[in-house]
Order: C-alpha cells, then sequence, then structure tokens
C-alpha cells in the first residue's frame, strides 16, 4: 500500500496550488500581502466583508500550517491565512474605508493582496498593468484542461494498482515455487535413505577418504537412529528417522569411544524430546531410548 501513497497524493499537485511563503509590504500608501506558490495559481479568488473583516477565499490552493501576522498598519491590523479543506480562507482585519484588491504575476506563480484607500486604489487600477485582474474573481481553469488533469489521475491509479497486482502475483507464484522445489538435505547432499543405506554397510573409520563414514550408530526404536558420521575433518551427530536432524558437528573433541559417544548422547537427551515430541501413547518408546541413551539394559 505505500506505493498508493504518492498516486493518491496527485489530485493534489494537480488540481491545487500549494503556497510555499507570504510577505507582506507596509508602504506609506498601502500594504501589500504577497503570496508565492510551487504551481501556477489558475483557481477562483472570493471576497466577503464584514465590517473592518475582509474575508479571503482561494480555491484549489492549500497550505499547510495556519499563519497569523500581526501588522499594526493604517491599512492593515492582522492577517490570518488556514487551511479550509480543498480551499485557503485569508482574514484580514482592515480599517472601515480600506478596500483590497488581487492580482497576479505574469507568470500566476504569485498573488499580491493590497489593502489601500479607495481613490488611492482607483489610481492604481489606471495605472496598472494588463494582468491586473478583478476584486472578487480570478480566472478559472477552463473545463477541458480539468477533465484532462482528472483523466490523468485515473490513468496513472488504474496504471499503479495494476503494478501492485501483477508484483504481488509474481511475488505468489515464486513462493509456492520455492516451497514445492525438493530441498536438498543439509549433509553431503544425501538424503536420509541414501544415510540410511549407508549405516547398513558402514565403511571404517579412515576408510574411502572421498565419502561418509559412520563413527558410532544407536538406533533409539524402529524408526530412528542416533548416528556419528565423519566427513573430511569434521564430525556429524544426526538424527535419522521420517527427517535427517542435526544435533551437533565437532571438529576438535571428537568422540573415541563407545562410552564417550554414550555420554555426548546423553548431553543431547532435551534436543531429542524435543523432537520427539510424544504423545502420552509413545511414553514407551521414549522411555526405551532414555534407558539406551542412559546405558541401562
Amino acid at each position: 500500500m505505500r506505493y498508493l501513497i504518492p498516486l493518491l497524493l496527485l489530485p493534489a499537485l494537480l488540481w491545487g496550488a500549494k503556497i510555499l511563503s507570504y510577505n507582506v509590504y507596509d508602504r506609506n500608501d498601502r500594504v501589500d500581502v504577497m503570496l508565492t506558490f510551487d504551481t501556477p495559481y489558475e483557481g477562483v479568488l472570493r471576497q466577503n466583508r464584514q465590517g473592518n473583516t475582509v474575508i479571503i477565499k482561494l480555491e484549489e490552493a492549500f497550505i499547510e500550517d495556519p499563519k497569523v501576522k500581526e501588522v499594526n498598519s493604517k491599512y492593515l491590523n492582522k492577517l490570518t491565512i488556514s487551511p479550509q479543506e480543498e480551499n485557503i480562507e485569508i482574514v484580514a482585519e482592515v480599517a472601515n474605508d480600506v478596500v483590497m484588491q488581487a492580482s497576479k504575476t505574469s507568470d500566476s506563480y504569485g498573488l499580491r493582496l493590497r489593502f489601500t484607500h479607495p481613490v488611492a486604489a482607483e489610481r492604481a487600477i489606471e495605472s496598472a498593468p494588463v494582468d491586473e485582474a478583478a476584486i472578487n474573481s480570478l480566472p478559472t481553469k477552463k473545463s477541458n484542461e480539468f477533465e484532462q488533469s482528472y483523466y490523468v489521475v485515473i490513468g496513472i491509479l488504474v496504471i499503479g494498482i495494476g503494478i501492485l497486482f501483477w508484483l504481488k502475483q509474481n511475488i505468489t507464484k515464486r513462493a509456492a515455487t520455492i516451497q514445492s522445489e525438493p530441498k536438498t538435505p543439509w549433509l553431503f547432499n544425501k538424503s536420509t535413505a541414501e544415510i540410511k543405506a549407508t549405516l547398513s554397510n558402514p565403511l571404517p573409520i579412515g576408510g574411502d577418504s572421498g565419502g561418509v563414514h559412520i563413527r558410532f550408530q544407536k538406533t533409539l526404536d524402529p524408526s530412528h537412529t542416533v548416528a556419528m558420521l565423519d566427513f573430511g575433518t569434521m564430525s556429524y551427530l544426526v538424527l535419522l528417522g521420517n527427517n535427517t536432524l542435526l544435533l551437533d558437528k565437532f571438529q576438535d573433541n571428537i568422540p573415541i569411544t563407545q562410552n564417550d559417544f554414550e555420554s555426548l548422547l546423553q548431553s543431547k537427551h532435551r534436543e531429542l524430546d524435543g523432537y520427539f515430541q510424544l504423545a502420552p501413547a509413545q511414553d514407551e518408546i521414549f522411555d526405551s531410548y532414555k534407558e539406551k541413551a542412559s546405558g541401562v539394559y
């Protein structure tokens, strides 16, 4: 699911502009608030006045955290910028005779909110460049541009979900293949049946140096045998049954006599207990194994 998070954020990136910074410029005849966006702002600006409070809503825009600025000017006293769902709400506390003008930069990356007296505002309009916007609204995106953005987002989401399903299916197939593959026995690439065949025809210690040699072996029950196998410079203590279980391996302190081997089996009885996990009906077999391991016959 983590791969879907960037895809889910694409609508906000395509349909909204984020405010990166804002600056307040206090002049003798006005106060300018300059907003800078990460992408060209093409949304709608709406203005509503309630007494000395001017409420400005910027649609299709967002900001991460609320901002509060104390200005203490004769035009603007306080400015608050806060996110409101998919819009931004800007609340300006102004004097009675102050009006607000809005205009964008030529590349639409900047938005200027100017607070000034009506006379100064009229003069500014007369001398303003061609891109000066109306007070109540800014141009909106064309409907076809909106539809194109919508289809792009939907297409990316569908492709992303398809890729995720494809990855999931391939991972599942790979896991099933690995589980179905026969596991290589742990010891010298020999199966349990091959090791048992070696036990039935043992080679003497120091015999054929290229194979497995039996140092000691002991039958615990009709299905299980413990053996000490030599291979190269190492000796391995294994439990042979339905599966081959490695109990220990030695390079030093290798048992030399049968008594040494019996003592080693006694030290491994807990591991064998855990392997068997005998039910009550099997207690007799396990008691027989413990008697043999301890040398009681």
